[in-house]
């Protein structure tokens, strides 16, 4: 059940979001989706614990209380194009990845939503599209390992990381969330004013896997063997599939147990 009882709000001077910090919840996704009609925009909620977060295609994401960040910011999706919409978890992974550079790590974007570093997953996003009062919200969700440590990565099903694991000390979370606030806001305002151009650019410098051979899998669970060539312009994959000649991919995940088999082979 959700925890409400222990609110704090964090609103820093000249910003336009404001942070609710919860003890514990279910899902700040979830508690975003009941109550945007009453918050106001770029609203942030900040589970210092989340029980039942979850990714892409409905996979359960684990944090550790205390020690990561999971968080959901409601954007204002009313004025956006409708074609635009599906790249706000690709700008929120560019968002990431800038951060974590700011840190000085080099991380890259598995393609659409993943922050990766050394090859290991340190980021997920999601976003949800909801309606109220004649009004679209973007709901967008993110996890990021901030001070997780190696023992308690290692029950996680895909190669993970961490800050911590990866600059070998502490990092304060606040700090870094509000960092991090601000590039997203900055991302999405860009993508509001003038289209998926400039941080299509800015992706595709980070983009993992290009001209590997990898194994993409679609929604309908086909497989498809090939190389990723480039970035199209409203943020699919451009793939050069050995079966099937160039095709752009839409939707589905780039398969992880084959990347590290082919990458250690």
């Amino acid at each position: 059940m959700e925890n409400e009882l222990k609110l704090e709000i964090i609103k820093p001077d000249g910003e336009v979001y404001t942070i609710y910090k919860y003890a514990k919840l279910d899902s700040t996704n979830e508690f975003l989706r009941k109550h945007c009609s009453s918050l106001a925009v770029y609203s942030v909620i900040w589970a210092d614990e989340q029980t039942h977060g979850r990714g892409r295609f409905t996979r359960a994401w684990n944090s550790v209380p205390s020690q990561d960040l999971t968080f959901s910011i409601l954007l204002p999706l009313t004025s956006l194009e409708q074609k635009l919409r599906q790249n706000i978890t690709q700008i929120a992974a560019l968002s990431v990845a800038q951060l974590l550079e700011v840190y000085g790590l080099k991380p890259s974007v598995k393609w659409p939503n993943d922050v990766l570093v050394q090859r290991k997953k340190i980021s997920g996003t999601l976003c949800e599209v909801v309606e109220s009062n004649k009004n679209v919200y973007g709901i967008l969700g993110i996890g990021l390992n901030v001070n997780s440590m190696e023992e308690s990565l290692t029950f996680i099903d895909i190669p993970a990381t961490s800050l911590r694991c990866e600059l070998r000390h502490k990092v304060i979370r606040l700090e870094l969330f509000k960092k991090l606030l601000e590039i997203i806001i900055n991302c999405f305002n860009v993508l509001c004013q003038s289209g998926f151009t400039q941080n299509r650019l800015e992706l595709k410098k980070r983009l993992a896997f290009i001209n590997e051979h990898i194994v993409f899998t679609d929604i309908k669970k086909e497989s498809y063997s090939g190389r990723i060539i480039d970035l199209n312009d409203d943020g699919t994959l451009l793939f050069e599939c050995e079966k099937r000649g160039i095709i752009s991919l839409n939707s589905g995940e780039i398969v992880f147990n084959n990347l590290y088999l082919k990458r250690d082979n």
